[in-house]
């Protein structure tokens, strides 16, 4: 390498960024609560055909003066029940199979490991992307967006029923 390129890359790291295609920017976690999440590293292909991708996920939850005219809220980093505000993680995807997985560890050893579809009940073949699952449907979605098309679309024909069954109830 150059030695004049080397010099400035090592004098200002972010001259090299991470894009940040492969990770839901936000996403969130309850009433008052977000998660922001930026993506650290490239995804990487997994000799079990998993996808992995590290990031760093900060936690906001909003604190709010109820006894204010107006009322006043501010965020606040997480603390307590919302959990660390921030964190180093790995996130996995299994495009093929349709599961999402965090990990402290980038084997994805301790992982929470779900189905990014519901499987049963009356909700089976939907999306997961609510913010009580951890929205992990829009998250893997980001690492296989070939095989989320179908699901995006169902996603969106939802909210596109919800918004008439609202106007026509004007």
């Amino acid at each position: 390498m150059n030695p004049l390129l080397l010099s400035l890359v090592l004098s200002n790291p972010h001259v090299i960024s991470v894009p940040q295609d492969h990770v839901l920017p936000v996403f969130g976690c309850g009433t008052g609560c977000r998660v922001e999440t930026e993506q650290l590293s490239l995804p990487q292909r997994m000799p079990d055909g998993w996808l992995r991708v590290k990031v760093r996920q900060r936690t906001w939850v909003q604190k709010c003066d109820w006894k204010s005219t107006p009322v006043t809220c501010v965020d606040e980093p997480a603390s307590g029940r919302a959990g660390p505000p921030v964190q180093d993680l790995w996130l996995f995807a299994n495009c093929s199979g349709e599961r999402f997985a965090t990990s402290k560890n980038p084997n994805r050893t301790n992982s929470w490991e779900q189905d990014v579809f519901y499987r049963e009940g009356p909700s089976a073949g939907e999306p997961k992307f609510q913010t009580v699952a951890g929205n992990p449907f829009m998250r893997w979605a980001k690492l296989c967006p070939a095989e989320a098309v179908e699901g995006q679309q169902q996603i969106r024909d939802m909210f596109h029923g919800l918004r008439e069954a609202l106007e026509n109830k004007q």
